[in-house]
């Protein structure tokens, strides 16, 4: 069974009237008749009853014209779905993005892109480094603003930024009036990080393992937020960027001597794939908006 059997049979019913219906579809009379023919033989029931004067729907008939109108209804909406969420006016934009940025940035982003665009919706995710280049490499999300930029061949990269992270230990710790310390003289403390598949902590992990350490992690978490009033508490040291949630912990954030402390936020899309033009638009509007900010702070 296909579309413009369904079409023809409705434009029949419409106007029980073969010729009428024909011009309508604007097809041939045969071709019309065969397409109906063909239907019915799929089906196994005669759908119309025909005279030489007019048409009329026999009971399977008018049974399947109103299903048929349904699927043709439900179809027309599902067009018009799409069409509208592939519009740069009214499109949806799907962006999975690290939770570091959420607090700030991303609310930011999508306030100053809804001021162009006040009808394009979007869906948000957060999660882990790994989960948010799954959900581009799927499909599920446009674009993820993450870090690190690692190497994927289904990835296409556009660098951002680069962002200072610094070790972060509680006011009351013996070297916390130092500006500058090397992580090396705190490789038998403990620390509190992320989880093995975040960002932030595949740059820890490899700030350890060029430094030759093994610090011992006395928690993995998921929120910057938790690892922030762990360390505050003096649970452990932690290496983060500097965030709005830090202003409500009494911590202090101090430069790393002994090694390149930084993390490189960056912009991923499909290679080879075209992007829904508000997701385009938009893409275009982050690159722009980090050049423009880019001696801002705003995470």
């Amino acid at each position: 069974m296909e579309l413009h059997q369904i079409d023809n049979f409705i434009a029949v019913a419409k106007h029980q009237h073969f010729t009428n219906a024909a011009r309508e579809q604007r097809i041939s009379q045969p071709a019309l008749s065969r397409s109906i023919l063909k239907l019915e033989e799929e089906l196994g029931v005669p759908l119309l009853t025909r005279t030489s004067k007019a048409v009329r729907l026999t009971r399977h008939g008018e049974q399947f014209l109103i299903k048929a109108r349904q699927a043709r209804r439900a179809l027309n909406e599902g067009i018009e779905q799409i069409e509208k969420s592939m519009s740069l006016e009214y499109g949806e934009i799907s962006v999975s993005f690290l939770h570091t940025l959420g607090s700030r940035l991303m609310p930011q982003l999508i306030a100053e892109f809804k001021k162009h665009y006040p009808n394009v919706t979007f869906r948000l995710y957060q999660g882990a480094n790994e989960t948010l280049h799954q959900m581009v490499e799927t499909g599920e999300a446009d674009i993820c603003l993450s870090s690190p930029p690692l190497p994927n061949d289904l990835l296409e990269w556009t660098i951002l930024d680069k962002e200072p992270l610094y070790l972060v230990l509680p006011e009351a710790h013996p070297l916390a009036k130092q500006k500058e310390i090397e992580i090396q003289s705190l490789q038998y403390e403990d620390f509190v990080g992320f989880k093995p598949g975040y960002g932030l902590r595949y740059m820890f992990d490899l700030m350890c393992n060029e430094l030759q350490i093994s610090p011992q992690l006395a928690f993995e978490g998921e929120e910057v937020s938790t690892i922030l009033g762990l360390a505050a508490s003096g649970l452990g040291a932690a290496v983060l960027p500097k965030t709005a949630e830090h202003q409500h912990f009494p911590v202090v954030f101090c430069h790393v001597a002994d090694y390149k402390c930084e993390r490189t936020i960056a912009l991923a899309q499909l290679k080879d794939r075209d992007l829904p033009p508000a997701a385009q638009r938009f893409k275009s509007f982050v690159i722009d908006f980090y050049r423009q900010h880019k001696d801002q702070s705003f995470m």
